[in-house]
């Protein structure tokens, strides 16, 4: 039990690494033949930007009381 407590985070370390070396050399491999603007027809935001809100003016509240 002591074992497996002692050699887990370790493990668990070199797998979280080694998946992310298995990540860049798929994200590499691609970018050589292709500019890493993204894929042709493919929006580059994961979210559209959303039209400015201006909210109406208010009648009365730009005047200053006399």
């Amino acid at each position: 039990m002591v074992a497996v407590a002692l050699l887990m985070p370790p493990l668990l370390l070199c797998l979280v690494l080694a998946l992310g070396r298995y990540e860049e050399c798929l994200l590499k491999s691609g970018s050589a033949e292709q500019p890493r603007q993204g894929l042709p027809g493919r929006p580059l935001r994961v979210v559209p930007d959303q039209p400015s809100y201006e909210p109406a003016p208010v009648p009365g509240e730009g005047r200053q009381a006399a």
